[in-house]
């Protein structure tokens, strides 16, 4: 049987030569994907699979709808089976092409597992379902709150399947967890120096939530001042999140629902900040991975092992200048390289341009933090009026109190951490995020010359290194011409 990198290289062309050898193979790498054996394996691999299984999803599907076989346009049930069964979101323009393809209601109904309702089609309302915008971005507080979005009764709109909902073609259940790449640009900026090499930058929980006699299916996050519950629709949604993949506990059974879903509820309520260390068994602060783990833990399923740590001696040393001291850690990693947790299905919005990027900026951030010594008085100006800030908040003074009312920020919100690598965060995210976009536009044009992405001559390609190193010069990093050997990316081979 040839492994998953052996049938991503099978030539485009052989493959959708007829609809079920297309459909075939399609269920082949599927199959394959679920199947990896995630606990033994090492962590950049896995990240190389993901990104070049996503790569595949997205090139098919363009080839398939920008230059149809003749099956495609004459029949339109196996066309919609293929596609659906891509499982890949589709940008506007893919939907004119699909609509060229399929007939009105087969196009309704691919669009309703993606999470697209059609007014023409209210028998998949449910299945589609709310398909309601919210301005909620990951992390970061919002001015829609739970208090004010709950009342929308179109975020009750699922599919219900006993313990909990079926969208975006899977069942999810209270507990799940989902691994996600964010589109905020960098965001979760030192998970990326972890090892194993980090999956996600962040999870979320599913769990079912109640208002007014509706159920409510949402994903439980952490974010500035707490734990939020955000809709299951806004978070898989493409102004959300990039690629969500989702995992469950091996000994789930509907019974523990009630327990994790009561568990989640009293997060929302009584959880008043974030917090740095991912083992402080204290509940009133959380990170985003110790959510979850409590939740289960409330439903008496096995405790998830941690394998998380920063143990590169530059990495510990640099960090130990901005006061930070959680060296071993629960990642969102951490999750799937548990044996007691089962790959469940992906959720993909078609950004593979945004997926290599930032991952790119990760691995060059890593090498520069692996080499280089942090000098925290250049760090943008932010920092020093955050830590300034910062303190006069958490000393109540005055003017601290001022800061408080005008920020909609209490003191007893403010994130259990170090004040140095708090007021750094938003600063260096920031240019973390430029980087990364200046980075996306060579992104596209190098993976325009591909028909499959091998993740180690696509990170060596000399139009991509260029690209990485021009964009991401970050003052308070200064380089050293004499410091320790490039770790992170692999070197060019001729």
């Amino acid at each position: 049987m040839p492994s998953i990198t052996q049938l991503l290289r099978q030539p485009i062309a052989d493959r959708i030569a007829d609809p079920q050898t297309c459909l075939d193979w399609i269920t082949e790498i599927n199959g394959a994907y679920r199947d990896l054996d995630r606990p033994h394996m090492d962590g950049r691999d896995i990240v190389d699979l993901k990104l070049s299984v996503v790569f595949w999803r997205s090139h098919l599907l363009d080839r398939l709808l920008s230059a149809p076989p003749r099956w495609a346009r004459t029949e339109s049930a196996a066309t919609l089976e293929v596609l659906a069964s891509l499982n890949t979101r589709l940008h506007p323009q893919q939907r004119q092409l699909a609509a060229a393809l399929l007939d009105p209601a087969r196009l309704a109904q691919l669009l309703a597992g993606q999470g697209l309702s059609s007014r023409a089609h209210p028998e998949l309302a449910e299945l589609a379902g709310p398909d309601a915008k919210l301005n909620i971005v990951p992390n970061r507080g919002s001015s829609t709150t739970y208090e004010k979005w709950r009342g929308d009764e179109r975020f009750s709109r699922y599919k219900y399947a006993r313990d909990g909902v079926e969208y975006r073609r899977i069942r999810f259940r209270p507990g799940d967890v989902l691994l996600a790449n964010v589109n905020l640009d960098g965001n979760g900026v030192y998970t990326s120096f972890s090892e194993p090499r980090g999956f996600s930058s962040h999870s979320g929980f599913f769990a079912m939530l109640d208002h007014a006699g509706r159920r409510l299916p949402v994903v439980i996050e952490t974010y500035e001042k707490g734990v939020r519950p955000v809709p299951l629709s806004v978070f898989l949604g493409p102004r959300f999140c990039s690629h969500v993949e989702v995992y469950r506990h091996r000994d789930y059974a509907p019974e523990h629902a009630a327990a994790i879903n009561a568990a989640a509820a009293e997060y929302v309520d009584a959880v008043l900040g974030y917090n740095f260390d991912c083992e402080d068994p204290d509940t009133t602060y959380m990170s985003c991975t110790s959510v979850g783990r409590f939740m289960l833990n409330a439903a008496g399923l096995e405790p998830a092992r941690r394998f998380s740590r920063l143990d590169h001696p530059q990495v510990k040393h640099n960090l130990v200048r901005i006061d930070y001291p959680y060296f071993d850690y629960f990642g969102p990693v951490d999750f799937l390289l548990n044996e007691c947790f089962g790959f469940v299905g992906v959720v993909d919005n078609n950004h593979i341009e945004h997926l290599l990027a930032r991952e790119l900026i990760d691995r060059e951030l890593l090498r520069q933090v692996q080499t280089n010594q942090i000098e925290p008085d250049r760090f943008p100006f932010p920092y020093r009026l955050n830590r300034w800030g910062l303190g006069q908040m958490r000393r109540q003074t005055l003017i601290g109190k001022a800061v408080s009312l005008i920020q909609g920020f209490p003191a007893e919100n403010l994130p259990r951490g170090p004040d140095a690598i708090l007021a750094a965060i938003l600063p260096v995210e920031k240019q973390i995020g430029k980087a990364i976009a200046k980075t996306r536009p060579t992104v596209v044009r190098v993976l325009g010359e591909r028909d499959y992405l091998d993740p180690d001559a696509f990170f060596t390609d000399r139009r991509i290194r260029s690209a990485v190193r021009r964009h991401l010069v970050l003052p308070w990093l200064p380089e050293d011409p004499e410091g320790l050997p490039d770790r992170s990316l692999p070197q060019q081979t001729d």
